[in-house]
């Protein structure tokens, strides 16, 4: 079993060596080494821009944060603002009425420039055993006459201090105003108001529940605090501190009405991003506000999250946020990294695939070189042997016909037979050696044509002439049809007559036995036309392409019995283009062929 492993082993090695050196010797080597360096620096390229836009995310998501918390902040320091200003009002009169605390209000123009709490107020700090001087006071003031201080402690004496809502004026919305509300009462306010006291700063209450006096609704909302400690300075002890308070000023804030305009930018259709704020002090961390949307933008993909607590005055908020990624970057940087990949990865593709044609050309030219080098070896050499054949072949064809003309003396009627078949032989042995020779001209350009003014009629009829022992032998019927007048062309007579002569002996040769064969010669305003129609074998559809390509010769029932070098038509075809001219063919099996030359009109005489 270890041998059969190490000679598997030892076999892959070979195969992968092999083919390495076989890729390292191809064509393809040099374009998979530029493909693999562009790649690879695409890939290092691609890397660094993924990091960009992480950190531009970043930054931008970092800067929408920023912005939202500086705003939060910002709209409740306007406000602690307004608060100590409302203490210092208390510490500038030992008498503060409610016109006084409306006067002040409407001073700082609060419906304008502070629209975002619901109410702003005093809550005077009154001992139990003073409820009674208290209220009196109040109800001596115009519009109080039914103010109370509830709810009061349902056991006598169980509660020493209350902190009633004194004197409020709504901002924004008019809202209900529970005038004589004990703050105390409710655990929230009593907890921020107590941090406010013992601490002498600012407070801010968790989450509450807002049920203004006379609405049916329930608002979310939170409150702020500054406490008062009458006209002395702020104690510096917690135990003074929580002996001198006064009272406190305040401001309530609905949570949907501060979040909204505080948050603006992440609760309109088109924001790129959406916000939910949250207590985080609370244990079942209930919401403070949630913009719209935000429940079905982060359920969507490719969202980015993040969340962020933010300490305000003691307490903790948490602020999730959910972005699109469109909204943090533009849609050219979100794409920059895939589009430096996909363009890498066609950049790498193209420039191989070009490289990989420019080699495959330059193979392909040194390739044709080389063949055409055989070629015009072969030319040479079938220039040489044609020449070296023709010489003797001639020599035979005069000898032949010297004895057969009697000059070696009378040749019997049986040795004349022989004599006959053997001249005719030799004469298609020339015409083969002939159409050699003009072959190798052909191919290697050395053909020249020698123009003179030649009467197409009397080249026609010519050529009719000598076919005749052919169509006589046949049986064919054979229709001639020539224009009155003679129709002269500027041609070389010699190589045109040979191209006719292929396709009216081809005409000949494929038509069985009595068939007919029409030769026409007509012109146009513009060309010459030459038209040899038979009733022959015909030639396939599929065939039609081969017809003109040299040592080609096409299966048919006639093939095996005539025969041929298969080079006649492809001569026949570059003497007519040397002559400017073309030929076309129609053709069916069965039903004959029609072969048509055009020669250019320009050079009739």
């Amino acid at each position: 079993m270890f041998a059969l492993f190490t000679r598997y082993n030892t076999y892959m090695l070979y195969r992968i060596k092999w083919l390495l050196g076989s890729i390292y010797h191809s064509l393809y080597f040099p374009p998979i080494i530029i493909a693999a360096a562009i790649l690879a620096a695409t890939a290092v390229t691609w890397r660094a821009a993924t990091q960009t836009l992480a950190h531009d995310k970043q930054n931008a998501l970092n800067a929408h944060v920023n912005s939202t918390e500086r705003s939060v902040r910002d709209t409740l320091n306007s406000y602690e603002e307004i608060l100590e200003g409302g203490v210092g009002l208390f510490q500038g009169s030992d008498d503060v009425t409610a016109a006084d605390w409306s006067n002040f209000l409407t001073a700082f123009n609060i419906k304008e420039n502070y629209p975002s709490a619901q109410t702003i107020g005093f809550m005077k700090v009154v001992n139990a055993a003073n409820l009674d001087d208290f209220t009196a006071y109040m109800h001596a003031q115009p519009g109080y006459e039914d103010y109370n201080v509830h709810p009061l402690a349902a056991v006598p004496n169980a509660q020493t201090t209350y902190a009633p809502l004194t004197y409020a004026q709504a901002v924004a919305i008019q809202t209900p105003i529970n005038f004589g509300l004990d703050g105390y009462s409710d655990p929230a306010r009593k907890e921020a108001m107590f941090q406010a006291q013992d601490s002498g700063d600012t407070a801010l209450t968790g989450r509450l529940i807002l049920r203004p006096s006379g609405d049916k609704k329930q608002y979310v909302g939170f409150s702020v605090f500054v406490p008062y400690y009458g006209y002395t300075p702020i104690p510096t002890t917690t135990a003074a501190r929580r002996a001198a308070i006064n009272g406190y000023v305040y401001a309530s804030f609905r949570a949907d009405l501060f979040f909204g305009r505080t948050t603006a930018d992440a609760d309109t259709r088109t924001s790129a991003y959406r916000v939910r704020v949250s207590d985080t002090d609370d244990a079942g961390k209930d919401n403070l506000y949630q913009s719209s949307h935000y429940a079905q933008l982060i359920k969507s993909a490719g969202v980015i999250t993040d969340s962020r607590t933010v300490n305000l005055y003691g307490q903790n908020w948490t602020i999730d946020y959910v972005f699109r990624p469109t909204g943090l970057l533009s849609t050219v940087q979100l794409h920059r990294p895939s589009g430096i990949l996909v363009a890498g990865i066609f950049t790498a593709f193209l420039i191989a695939l070009v490289v990989l044609l420019l080699l495959k050309a330059r193979s392909n030219e040194l390739t044709l070189q080389k063949e055409q080098a055989v070629e015009l070896a072969k030319d040479e050499l079938l220039s040489l042997a044609s020449h070296q054949l023709r010489t003797p072949a001639t020599g035979v064809k005069q000898y032949l016909g010297m004895i057969i003309q009697g000059f070696a003396g009378k040749v019997p009627q049986e040795q004349m037979m022989l004599l006959d078949k053997a001249y005719s032989s030799n004469d298609r042995q020339l015409h083969i050696i002939n159409e050699i020779l003009h072959l190798a001209k052909i191919e290697s350009g050395r053909i020249v044509l020698a123009r003179q003014h030649t009467d197409l009629n009397s080249l026609i009829e010519d050529i009719i002439t000598e076919q005749q022992p052919d169509i006589i032998a046949a049986k064919h019927q054979l229709e001639v049809q020539l224009p009155k007048r003679a129709l002269v062309l500027n041609v070389d007579g010699h190589t045109l007559r040979m191209a006719i002569e292929n396709i009216v002996s081809n005409a000949l040769k494929y038509t069985p036995r009595g068939g007919e064969v029409l030769v026409r010669l007509y012109k146009t305003h513009d060309h010459v036309f030459i038209r040899i129609k038979d009733s022959g074998v015909g030639i396939a559809q599929q065939d039609l392409d081969k017809l003109f390509k040299q040592f080609s010769r096409l299966p048919n029932e006639m093939s095996l019995s005539v025969g041929g070098t298969g080079i006649g038509l492809y001569l026949a075809k570059h003497l007519v283009e040397l002559h400017g001219g073309t030929i076309t063919v129609k053709s069916s099996p069965g039903k004959g062929s029609t072969f048509t030359i055009v020669l250019p009109l320009d050079d009739e005489l």
